[in-house]
């Protein structure tokens, strides 16, 4: 069982790591039901969604863990447990986690809590909660080691109990484009050839900080007028941050894309990616801009740390500076020979370090060593 808080079919980095585990575990040995404690709308419940025909699907829409809709969700999964004899039951997030370690425990049957961010949402109270509660897992793990030394500090966790497996990234599918389809990406978004375009793939949430990314690139449009910025993703600061490219005259040269499936194809038309998030787990967005041979700027923070070797792969800022980040940015807009470089080397180091087969092998071999399975 694969337990998450959130809406299993939504466009997030969380979700599309579920599904690229699910839809990759191998068939003969796995039969998998994915759980969401969300009231998004989905297949009906039971039966397979399109990408995922093997993998049964279920909704328990949660409020919160204390109250009624979390009593109702937690007494069905009890249920699901006496009757599947599910042999690993797998949360993401702290609805999920809170539930899964609240269910009684079958013989041979394995907890695992998977950590997909840095805990930012967790107040003082949740953790000690957490503290309390984390030995009822067998393993968690997380795809940043800087998750897992937040989680030894904050929460107390045993290093014993610890698996660092980073995420992985569809190297076929997101891959270096030609010369042709960055021309084809470009005109389909109304951009000019010779333009110089960052791109940053993020909810339009806080702690992405979208807002210091817009402050920064402003003062990059005024040294480079040729520059020009691609936000892909929704969110429920969209007005704040329309109102914001207005208020800074560059509405021109920015490009307001929304939520979008298609952003293999959007990423040939970008020179650079950038996050300015103030916390994050493991980006799938950088993850998948490196496998494009695409430069990335992001903030030193969570395993950005880790993904993004400074001068290498990309280059890294102090998080809520846009004076920093905007001046990264001038560096890699005034340097092609610069860019093309480091995003080879993050192709390279994706290929090397972060393919999606490599994942789904590691969650693969941790499964059956706590099943002490062959």
């Amino acid at each position: 069982m694969l337990l998450t808080d959130t809406a299993v079919l939504a466009p997030g980095g969380s979700e599309r790591f579920l599904l690229n585990l699910a839809s990759r575990l191998p068939r003969d040995r796995y039969r998998i039901t994915l759980v969401q404690l969300h009231g998004a709308s989905m297949p009906a419940n039971g039966q397979p969604a399109r990408q995922l025909p093997h993998v049964q699907l279920r909704a328990l829409p949660v409020h919160a863990v204390y109250d009624v809709s979390g009593l109702r969700a937690w007494k069905a999964l009890r249920s699901m447990l006496r009757e599947e004899h599910f042999d690993i039951v797998q949360s993401q997030h702290e609805k999920a986690d809170l539930l899964n370690a609240l269910l009684p425990r079958r013989a041979g049957g394995v907890r695992i809590s998977n950590r997909r961010d840095m805990g930012f949402k967790k107040s003082a109270r949740l953790a000690r909660v957490f503290r309390m509660l984390n030995p009822r897992f067998d393993r968690v793990v997380a795809p940043a080691r800087q998750i897992l030394t937040g989680l030894a500090e904050c929460e107390q966790l045993d290093a014993l109990r610890m698996v660092w497996i980073p995420n992985g990234v569809d190297t076929r599918r997101y891959c270096p484009s030609t010369y042709q389809s960055r021309l084809d990406s470009r005109r389909a978004l109304g951009l000019d050839e010779d333009a110089i375009v960052f791109g940053c793939i993020a909810r339009l949430t806080e702690v992405k900080r979208h807002a210091d990314l817009i402050d920064a690139f402003a003062r990059v449009h005024q040294s480079l007028p040729q520059a020009r910025l691609v936000l892909i993703g929704d969110g429920p600061l969209l007005g704040e941050i329309r109102s914001h490219i207005a208020a800074l005259h560059i509405t021109e040269a920015v490009t307001l894309l929304n939520f979008r499936d298609d952003v293999d194809t959007l990423l040939p038309a970008l020179d650079a990616v950038v996050l300015a998030s103030s916390s994050e787990g493991m980006s799938n967005a950088l993850l998948e801009a490196m496998a494009c041979a695409l430069p990335v700027i992001a903030t030193a923070v969570g395993g950005n740390l880790h993904l993004v070797q400074h001068e290498t792969t990309g280059l890294l800022v102090p998080p809520r500076d846009p004076l920093s980040l905007a001046a990264a940015m001038q560096t890699l807009g005034r340097s092609q020979h610069m860019a093309r470089r480091m995003g080879m080397a993050a192709r390279a180091r994706v290929e090397r370090e972060f393919s999606l087969d490599a994942m789904v092998h590691a969650f693969d071999q941790l499964y059956r060593h706590l099943l002490a399975r062959p």
